[in-house]
C-alpha cells in the first residue's frame, strides 16, 4: 500500500468502528462500572440501546452526530490514523449497514469531499445481518436496519439468509470495485472474526450465522469467492477487534461495554496490531 501524499484516513463502518460506548461514562460524569450498571438496567428496561445514545448525547449538550465524532475519537480507525501521521475523518454510523457505507462513500466522493490522492480509505466490516432503508418521515434520510431476535419489523420478512448474503457480499464488492475504478487506497478489515462473516460448514465447530441456507446451494461457491477477494484486501482478516479480548486471562481486563462492545484497551490493541502489518508490509 502507498501511503505517499495520504493526509487523511477516512473510516466507514459500524457502531465498533465509530468507537461506540468508550466515552460514555466520561459524557456522563460517572465511572465506567457505573455506567455499565445503567446499561444492563436500560436492556432489563427493553430499551434499545440508541436510545441511551440519544440520552448521552442530550446530556453532553450534543447533538447525535456530534455524540458519533466524539467517540469516534477513542476508537481504533482514530488510533491507527495517528499512528500514520494522518488526520482521522470519521464516516463510521452505529448500526450501519455494508450497503449503507457503499452509499456515502459514493456520495463523499461525487460532492468532491474525498480525494483518491489524499484519502486512504478504511472500511471496517461489519457483520452480514443488516439492510439500508430510508425514512419517508425524514425526506428520504438512509437509515440501517441491524436484524435481531429482540425486535422484528415487517421490512425483515423480506431478507432470508440467502437474500442476507447476497446483498451483504454485493455491497462490499461494490466498495470494493468504486475504490479500485477511482484510484483510491483501501483496507477493508474484519472487525469481528471472520468465522462470524460468513458461511460455515455446518461441521464446524464454529458455529453458522447463515444456519438456514442449504450446505450445497447452487450459489455459495460464487459467493465464498467474492468474500475471500474481501479479505485480499484487508490488512489482516485472522485479526479483529475481538482477537485482544478472546486472547486475555479471564479476569485480568475489564469487562466489555453495556451494550457488548469491547473496551478501549481492545481499541488500542487492534490498532497497534493493524499498523503493524501496514508498516511490516510496506518495508
Amino acid at each position: 500500500m502507498n501511503l505517499d501524499g495520504k493526509t487523511r484516513l477516512i473510516s466507514f463502518g459500524c457502531s465498533f468502528t465509530a468507537g461506540s460506548e468508550l466515552m460514555d461514562h466520561e459524557v456522563l460524569g460517572i465511572s465506567f462500572d457505573e455506567c455499565n450498571k445503567m446499561k444492563h438496567q436500560w436492556i432489563a428496561d427493553r430499551k434499545p440501546m440508541h436510545k441511551f445514545e440519544d440520552y448521552v448525547s442530550r446530556a453532553g449538550k450534543m447533538t447525535f452526530r456530534e455524540y458519533i465524532n466524539v467517540s469516534s475519537k477513542r476508537s481504533y480507525a482514530a488510533k491507527l490514523a495517528d499512528k500514520l501521521g494522518l488526520e482521522h475523518v470519521n464516516y463510521a454510523v452505529p448500526g450501519s449497514a455494508s450497503d449503507h457505507m457503499v452509499l456515502d462513500l459514493f456520495r463523499g466522493y461525487y460532492t468532491g469531499k474525498l480525494n483518491p490522492k489524499t484519502d486512504l480509505i478504511f472500511l471496517g466490516v461489519t457483520t452480514p445481518h443488516r439492510y439500508l432503508s430510508f425514512s419517508p418521515e425524514n425526506t428520504g434520510a438512509p437509515v440501517s436496519r441491524v436484524m435481531s431476535d429482540r425486535s422484528v419489523q415487517d421490512s425483515d420478512k423480506h431478507y432470508n439468509d440467502y437474500k442476507v448474503m447476497q446483498t451483504y457480499l454485493f455491497a462490499l464488492q461494490n466498495f470494493k470495485n468504486f475504490c479500485i475504478v477511482n484510484n483510491f487506497d483501501f483496507y477493508m478489515q474484519p472487525t469481528f472474526p471472520k468465522e462470524l462473516l460468513f458461511y460455515n460448514d455446518p461441521k464446524s465447530k464454529q458455529g453458522n450465522i447463515f444456519a438456514d441456507i442449504y450446505f450445497d446451494w447452487q450459489y455459495l461457491p460464487t459467493f465464498e469467492k467474492i468474500f475471500q477477494e474481501i479479505l485480499d484486501y484487508s490488512i489482516d482478516p485472522t485479526t479483529s477487534l475481538f482477537t485482544w479480548y478472546n486472547n486475555q486471562m479471564r479476569g485480568t481486563v475489564p469487562p466489555p461495554c453495556g451494550f457488548k462492545h469491547p473496551p478501549e484497551i481492545a481499541h488500542v490493541f487492534f490498532a497497534e496490531e493493524l499498523y503493524d502489518k501496514i508498516i511490516n508490509t510496506k518495508n
